[in-house]
Order: structure tokens, then sequence, then C-alpha cells
């Protein structure tokens, strides 16, 4: 297994993923549906295939990295269950933890072992990744040096299957929240005579206990208007839909998580699900006039 990563995924985080495990001499083999993802994956220096199904044939170790739950379901029932018994999918994707139950499940039905372990970081920092695992405790430190060797700086298990998932969406909550909060902060000072990026240097710079480093990240990319996509818009609506509903089904109280994907919810409507996530400066600047 050590020797041998398969990833189903090529996208942002799971190209990045299968670029550095063949950089570090694993037996590499990719499938994404899309072929642009698979022409990237080559120039990186991964092996591809345009069939998933053979490239989880011979699989032990297998990485997952889709958009969505339903992504993940539908890999779980028609092609994870094809992998040989004994192997292992660590799921990086943020889903919901009753999807990773229900996938775990699955699996275990033809001995394969699901861990969802989704990323805490950017894809940019990929090899000092965070994984979040809920799962077998004795499985995880089987494949920990695999992943540490790779993608990641520290692999943590936090519970059982799904545990991993409620973590994840828990932080993207966080991070909505202060996407959001960062927008309506600038427009607030640029409709009351201070200028953005006066704002956002002076407390970037201040040692305020507010500063953290993603507004560090976002809040000059707002002010500028760069809203090329490090983590679309749309993705992060997503991950906030799923905490909302999450914090429904379990009866957590949720006003903030309601709001945030409100918020999230206008960005869209204004065509900017594709843009980066701080895109929703621009949603703001509309609110009742431009700035």
């Amino acid at each position: 297994m050590a020797a041998q990563i398969r990833v189903l995924g090529l996208g942002t985080m799971g190209g990045r993923s299968a670029a550095r495990a063949a950089s570090a001499g694993y037996d590499v083999r990719g499938f994404d549906p899309s072929p642009a993802a698979r022409e990237a994956a080559e120039a990186a220096g991964v092996p591809v295939s345009d069939d998933a199904a053979s490239v989880v044939a011979d699989a032990g170790l297998i990485l997952v990295s889709v958009p969505k739950p339903e992504h993940v379901r539908a890999l779980a029932a028609e092609v994870l269950v094809k992998a040989p018994a004994g192997a292992v999918v660590i799921d990086l994707s943020t889903i919901d933890p009753g999807t990773a139950r229900t996938a775990a499940a699955e699996l275990a039905e033809h001995g394969v072992t699901y861990v969802d372990a989704p990323v805490l970081g950017r894809p940019a920092t990929c090899g000092s990744w965070t994984l979040v695992c809920g799962g077998p405790a004795g499985v995880i430190d089987t494949v920990r040096p695999a992943l540490t060797s790779t993608v990641a700086a520290r692999v943590v298990r936090v519970g059982e299957t799904g545990a991993g998932s409620v973590v994840k969406i828990a932080n993207n909550l966080m991070f909505g929240a202060i996407n959001a909060i960062t927008a309506e902060a600038i427009t607030l000072c640029e409709r009351n005579g201070v200028d953005g990026r006066t704002f956002v240097e002076t407390v970037a710079e201040s040692g305020a206990a507010t500063v953290s480093n993603l507004f560090k990240e976002i809040a000059p990319k707002m002010v500028s208007g760069d809203d090329d996509p490090a983590f679309a818009l749309e993705l992060l609506a997503k991950d906030n839909r799923l905490a909302l509903e999450l914090a429904e089904s379990s009866g957590s109280p949720a006003p903030l998580a309601r709001a945030i994907v409100d918020v999230n919810e206008i960005g869209l409507d204004h065509g900017l699900g594709t843009r980066d996530s701080g895109a929703l400066a621009r949603a703001y600047a509309e609110f009742g006039g431009g700035r």
C-alpha cells in the first residue's frame, strides 16, 4: 500500500495531491471525468486514465477529492466497491458526516475501509496540510506515513467515521463568517469616507486581536478586485449549507450559519459562484448602490 497511491478527482486539491505523491516517488495513477483536469495532471507527471474502475482495480491506498457529497456517494456505489479487499480510501472531500458514514458502511461490505479526511489548508500549501480523520485508529495509523510523506504535515484522528467531516464543516463555517464580515466591513468603510485599502492595510498591520491569516489573505484581494479563484464562492456556499443542514438536523443553534448562507446566496445570485469567495465584496458593492 505504501508505495502505491491512486487518486480520484484531479481538480484543485486532488491534482496537487497526485502531483505531490508522484514527485515523492510513489506509484500513482489518477482519474477525473474532466479531460482538462486529466491533461493538467499528466503535465504535472501523473499517469492518468479515462476509466475510474481501472484506476482502483489494483489499488492499496485511494485518495478521493471531489466537490460534493453526491459525487462521493456515486463513487462509493459505482467505483470504489471495485477496489480490492484491504484497500483504504482516504476521502479529502468536504462532505456531510452522513454521507461519510454511508460510504464507509457500503465499502465495508466489500472489505474496503473508508476514512473521511478533509483538508485543513489552502491548495498552495499541499504538503503541509492537516487532515482531520474520522475512522478506525489502526487504519489511520497505517496510512499516516504515506500521507505525511506526500500531502500532509499532520494526520489527526478526531473520532469515528464522520467526525472529520464535522470538524471540516465547522472550520469552513468560520471561513464563511470571516469572508462575509470582511466584505461587509470594507463596504461600511467605503460608504463612510474611508478608502477600503486604507482600512485593510491599517488593520492588517495593527496587531489587533481581530486580525486573522485569512483576513490578511482575502482582504487585499477584495479591495483590489482580484477574484481569481483560490476557493470558489460556490464551494464555500456548499460547505456553509452543509453546516446549516447539520445544525438543523442535530438541534444545534445556528443563527450565524443562516446569515452566512443567505449572504453567500446573494453572491451566487450575482453570478459570482465560480469566482473566489472574496468576490462577495462585489455583491456588497451593489447593496443599495455602488461603493
